[in-house]
């Protein structure tokens, strides 16, 4: 039997209508007030145009730092032992 929640899901048991993760997120909603937890997933989760701007532009830069990086032409000292001990 498929959870009635997510629709993807099998049921933890025969008698049961939702999977375990989903009857998590329930007990959660009735534990705690079911508003603050909305706003906290939508904090959480869900980017407004600002913030995906905002990861556009971080991304692009390090883009461009791993291009502009020539840390990796620089020689590496020799391997062998040195004579003294």
């Amino acid at each position: 039997m498929v959870c009635s929640f997510c629709n993807e899901n099998e049921c933890e048991s025969w008698m049961k209508s939702y999977c375990v993760d989903c009857s998590m997120l329930r007990r959660m909603l009735v534990l705690h007030n079911p508003t603050e937890c909305v706003d906290i997933l939508k904090r959480c989760l869900i980017r407004n145009q600002e913030q995906i701007t905002n990861k556009i532009k971080l991304e692009l830069k390090t883009q461009d730092k791993e291009l502009n990086d020539t840390s990796y032409n620089t020689p590496l000292p020799p391997l062998t032992r040195s004579k003294t001990k």
